[in-house]
């Protein structure tokens, strides 16, 4: 049997592949295709038929972006490497600030970072906690929102658009110390090579390394070496005196490779963030902001999960003993999900055209009230629809209800890479009566779309029936 939310999603794609009118009832509805006397059927089409003849398609409305447009975007376009933006290896789409912000959408939590961490590194901060914990499951815009701080603590040069993330006058006008401690490039058993004849074991290894060079890593040798935790009052050292941005990301990744090389890796870990804490904390424009891969419960959900709880229970007790408190940030809300997705894949959106879209839909929904649940003519989904065009609200459910309580499937991340293979192909074949983007649209009779669902998202057991049930249809 297929696992729930997949099996609902595949019961939703066979009912919407049968006509324009009954998908859009069943799409209001959550639920199969009821069955229908010819007659009645066609009366629903008629309904829909005179209220959208003159309505324009998403094709006049929006523009995608090329990439998206081409069917050019390329897996590594999803998935952000903190490391190589900060080494400056990484691809334009995330090394340019221009580009990168171009991409993003100015979520509440993303702006709350960047004027939290603006005002620690310039001294202004007051009251701003020095050490920021970013939390939210895999795929969640963690990484997203440190590459967003390693541009604002290098000045935001060339973005336009920068007042719509953080106040320019907060942005810092020197040089700001940066270390991105990234657990998956990270080589406890053989060492990451750093420089011809260098390598770095440990989180501090890197850290002074990052930080100031061989020099400072000769500072730490002894301690990377026997992967014993330094002191505070070395790592204050590190700093330099300067305005220094600390970032620690994917720890769970570091903490199962460090295991399996020391056997007392757990406690060491602990013992450094302690130390990491209170110098952070006892050093003015410094920041230290760390992510965790949890849930609402506070439980991690993913193939790291015993791991995340461990480092979540270290950087608990460290934030404890060193600090009054830190913030914790969701870098991307629930309400924000849409606006991520409409700016990564749309160049533009016609808001009014797609207020006359909306409108076409409430009326379809009023008109055929008696074959919906309550909901469908509620102001509520109508304001949904607002928010989310040209995403269907139902798709969008879809996507972060059900799909996304799969432990394989990476929230926004998932979600782009679905969208933008599904805004390739409603593009390329252009279907008349696409007015927005349905669930139907997400076609798994297209092989991109059926290698996403197959390999991302851990599927590969029902491709037979995928191919044979569904893309068949």
């Amino acid at each position: 049997m297929f696992r729930q939310p997949f099996r609902e999603f595949f019961r939703i794609l066979l009912a919407l592949h049968r006509g324009p009118a009954q998908n859009e009832i069943c799409q209001a509805r959550n639920m199969s295709v009821p069955t229908r006397h010819p007659q009645e059927s066609n009366k629903l089409e008629i309904s829909v038929r005179k209220r959208t003849v003159n309505l324009a398609p998403i094709y006049t409305t929006c523009t995608p972006r090329p990439d998206v447009l081409s069917g050019a975007t390329r897996d590594e376009q999803f998935m952000a490497d903190l490391s190589q933006v900060v080494s400056g290896t990484a691809l334009p789409d995330y090394l340019d600030p221009v580009l990168f912000f171009r991409n993003t959408f100015p979520t509440r939590g993303l702006r709350e970072l960047m004027k939290a961490v603006c005002l620690r590194l310039s001294g202004k901060g007051g009251e701003v906690s020095p050490i920021i914990r970013l939390g939210t499951q895999y795929g969640g815009g963690k990484t997203h929102g440190l590459i967003a701080i390693t541009h604002a603590a290098r000045g935001m040069k060339g973005v336009a658009n920068a007042a719509d993330f953080v106040d320019p006058a907060l942005l810092p006008t020197t040089e700001v110390r940066i270390a991105a401690l990234d657990g998956e490039n990270t080589d406890p058993a053989n060492g990451r090579q750093l420089e011809p004849g260098l390598k770095a074991f440990s989180l501090w290894g890197e850290l002074a390394y990052q930080l100031g060079g061989a020099a400072a890593y000769e500072r730490v040798r002894t301690s990377d070496e026997k992967h014993i935790a330094p002191g505070a009052e070395i790592l204050r050292e590190l700093f330099g005196n300067q305005p220094t941005l600390i970032m620690l990301d994917e720890i769970s990744v570091y903490l199962r490779k460090v295991e399996r090389a020391f056997p007392d890796a757990s406690r060491q870990f602990t013992a450094f963030v302690h130390a990491l804490f209170k110098a952070v904390a006892s050093t003015p424009q410094v920041a230290l902001v760390y992510t965790l891969a949890i849930g609402k419960d506070d439980k991690a959900q993913d193939a790291y999960r015993e791991e995340n709880e461990r480092a979540a229970a270290a950087l608990a007790e460290a934030e404890s003993v060193a600090v009054r408190s830190s913030t914790a940030l969701n870098p991307t809300a629930e309400d924000e999900t849409a606006d991520v997705l409409r700016v990564r894949l749309f160049e533009y959106v016609n808001r009014t055209k797609a207020g006359e879209v909306i409108d076409a839909y409430a009326h379809l929904w009023a008109n055929n009230k008696d074959a919906l649940p309550a909901e469908a003519t509620s102001p509520e989904l109508r304001e949904q629809f607002a928010r989310t065009y040209p995403l269907h609200p139902k798709l969008l459910e879809m996507l972060t209800e059900k799909t996304a309580s799969l432990s394989t499937f990476q929230r926004t991340r998932g979600m782009l890479r679905l969208l933008a293979r599904t805004v390739h192909l409603l593009w390329r074949n252009q279907p008349p009566d696409a007015y927005s983007i349905h669930i139907h649209h997400m076609d798994p009779g297209f092989e991109p779309i059926r290698t996403e669902i197959h390999e991302k998202i851990g599927m590969r057991q029902y491709a037979a029936a995928i191919k044979a049930d569904v893309a068949a249809v």
